[in-house]
Order: C-alpha cells, then structure tokens, then sequence
C-alpha cells in the first residue's frame, strides 16, 4: 500500500518552495512516499509579505506569495480556513479512495494547518491519517479550531524546531495539544526551515518511514550528507 505525504508550505511560501526546501530529503523516501505539494487557496497579501520578510531579516519566499489563511488582529479568527480544509479535505479524499495511506507534513504555518487537519481526522470528519509531521508549527488560536482540539490527538506525530528558529517557543504549546505516548519531540540546531541534512534528518526520515511503512522490518535510507 502507498502512502501519500501531503506537504503543506509556510506563510507566503508555494508548493514548488517547499518541495525546493525538501528536495534533498525526498530520495531517502522516494521507495516509502509519494509527495503531494498543493498551493494555498488565498494570495498573501504585500502588506502580509513585507511584514515576514522584515522579521525573517530579509528573506522573501519567491512568488506566488500564498497562505492558508489570514489571521485576525486578535488571532482568534483565520479568514479563508474554511476554504482551505475544504480544499485539502477533497484532496485528502481523492487520494484515499485509490487505496492511499495518508501522512501530513506541514512547515510552519502549514504546520498549524496539518494539526487542524489532523483534529478534524480525529473526529472523523477528515480522511484516516497515518502520522503527521509538524515543523516549526504553532498552535492554531482560532476559536473554531481551537475547540476541535478538546481531546489530545492520540496519532503518531514528531514536533520539530531548531533552537535558532525566532518562531520555536510556538513549538511547546502545539505539541500539548497531542497524546503524550504518540508523539515525538526533534529539537535540532537550525534555524526557520525543515532540517534536510545531518542527525535530525534522519530522524525524520526515520519517522516518516516507519510510519508509512505498511511492511515489516522497513529500514529507511539515511538522509543525504552534505559535503560543502
């Protein structure tokens, strides 16, 4: 049986960005995986783009410039999440009605997205989901998300952030919101971005292919090294 990691990019990134950010990690799960990289339903708006890049110290994502939804002043409300989980929900379906495992891997606030998903699998309105895999993630405060979070979520999941990542404090408090005997923490030393390279790579890939793996005895590949 297959198994279909639907990746989900950050704020005012695109699907081609995250598959760029992931591109070193995909060979090590390339016989365990088949990637899914959708684009966000909503534009980001300039004002949206120039505020991360004014805290990423510089850094914009190359357009299209996309997001999953927009938060409220107050972040107690997240326009065009409706939207955005009908989106992924049709897809999640497509891919489950040809006989596909399905794993979540979200960046950032797509990983506030797959944890939203992931809530929704729980009470059964969102296809089954295998794992999930949540990078630089928060919490995400909506009050119509949030209540979906009353239960912990009791399916495998691995919390990463890098101890130089500004957003890693929002780890901690997303990770509360699942099972303690299902998930597992990766902290690494990098910064905003999915670790593709070193020990915490293989951890991931680790992860990934123990818990998308429908056989016995599954011994994943190790991420590649750099050597630059």
């Amino acid at each position: 049986m297959r198994t279909t990691l639907i990746s989900l990019h950050g704020f005012t990134m695109n699907g081609a960005g995250l598959r760029y950010m992931l591109a070193e990690l995909e060979p090590a799960l390339a016989g365990v995986v088949d990637f899914a990289y959708p684009d966000a339903p909503h534009t980001a708006s300039s004002e949206s783009v120039a505020g991360l890049t004014s805290l990423m110290g510089g850094f914009r994502a190359k357009p299209p410039n996309l997001e999953w939804w927009n938060a409220s002043g107050d972040g107690l409300s997240y326009q065009g999440w409706e939207t955005t989980r009908d989106a992924l929900r049709a897809m999640a379906e497509q891919h489950h009605a040809h006989g596909h495992r399905l794993g979540l891997l979200g960046f950032s606030q797509g990983a506030a997205v797959a944890a939203a998903l992931a809530a929704l699998s729980q009470r059964g309105e969102f296809p089954p989901l295998s794992f999930v895999v949540l990078v630089a993630g928060f919490w995400p405060r909506a009050r119509d998300i949030d209540s979906l979070f009353a239960a912990p979520l009791e399916l495998p999941s691995l919390h990463v952030w890098g101890k130089l990542d500004p957003f890693a404090k929002h780890g901690p408090k997303l990770l509360e919101r699942f099972a303690p005997h299902t998930r597992q923490v990766l902290e690494w030393q990098g910064r905003h971005r999915v670790p593709t390279d070193g020990d915490a790579a293989d951890t991931l890939v680790e992860f990934i292919g123990r818990h998308a793996s429908s056989g016995p005895g599954f011994a994943p590949m190790r991420a590649p090294r750099r050597t630059d």
